[in-house]
């Protein structure tokens, strides 16, 4: 049976049995893993208590088919974001991005950025106040990465871009087409929200921008509400649900 270490986020973890776990990990190697914790409950000599939420670990795991749960033999903790646990809204924008994450990768589709995503943005929670901001970044760069970048250079239907869109009153975003349209093609279509061109500009901005400059990046209140509205409803759609988090994060001034 095959052997492979890599590093990890644990971001689901739910009790099997008596003395197991499933745990559910995004890695740096193999992209989302399921994973089964033989003794995880009982045991604290092979998993250290690292199988909890946010934990980042390297983990050992046994992989016999390439398909299917996983054996997790052992793992090592790297960190834990103790911060994280201790405070309630940091615990609920932590869940969120998990969550997010979780429903966004696909099973063993490796896709190193994202963890790598992940673990910035854990560690910026750690480190920082919690910051909307920062919930509407993690949304713009995590759909950039699986596939869903919002396109609003232009607008998708008659093709004019910023610069022929200036004197546009308004632009709307298509949740179905994931792209800004202007005022006049707006009507031809369902599903769009109101949107104005410097909040486009703004995600598109994001969706490029260096990582560590986004720790200091703030939005007007203007773009801060407009984003919200866009990115969470785009999600909401393509997913096809909404997020038990986001709920959870409704019912606290971000």
């Amino acid at each position: 049976m095959p052997l492979y270490t890599t590093n990890a986020i644990v971001i689901r973890c739910y009790p099997y049995g008596e003395s197991d776990k499933i745990v559910t990990f995004l890695t740096k190697d193999f992209g989302k893993i399921k994973a089964i914790a033989k003794g995880a409950r009982r045991s604290r000599r092979r998993f250290q208590n690292a199988l909890d939420l946010f934990s980042h670990i390297r983990l050992i795991f046994f992989d016999r088919e390439g398909m299917g749960l996983v054996r997790a033999d052992n793992c090592d903790l790297l960190h834990s974001f103790p911060r994280i646990r201790e405070d309630l809204k940091k615990i609920l924008y932590g869940n969120y991005y998990l969550e997010l994450v979780n429903e966004m990768a696909g099973e063993r589709e490796a896709n190193s950025e994202a963890f790598d995503l992940l673990l910035f943005f854990l560690s910026a929670l750690e480190e920082m106040e919690p910051q909307e901001e920062h919930l509407r970044m993690f949304e713009i760069r995590m759909l950039s990465l699986f596939g869903y970048q919002p396109n609003v250079k232009r607008c998708n239907l008659c093709k004019r871009d910023w610069r022929e869109l200036r004197e546009t009153p308004s632009l709307f975003f298509s949740l179905e087409r994931g792209a800004s349209v202007c005022e006049s093609c707006s009507s031809a279509l369902n599903s769009v929200i109101p949107f104005s061109l410097g909040t486009a500009r703004l995600i598109e901005r994001i969706s490029q921008m260096d990582l560590e400059k986004i720790r200091r990046f703030k939005f007007t209140a203007q773009a801060l509400s407009e984003s919200r509205e866009v990115l969470t409803k785009f999600i909401t759609y393509h997913l096809g649900k909404e997020l038990k988090s986001l709920k959870a994060l409704g019912t606290i001034k971000t």
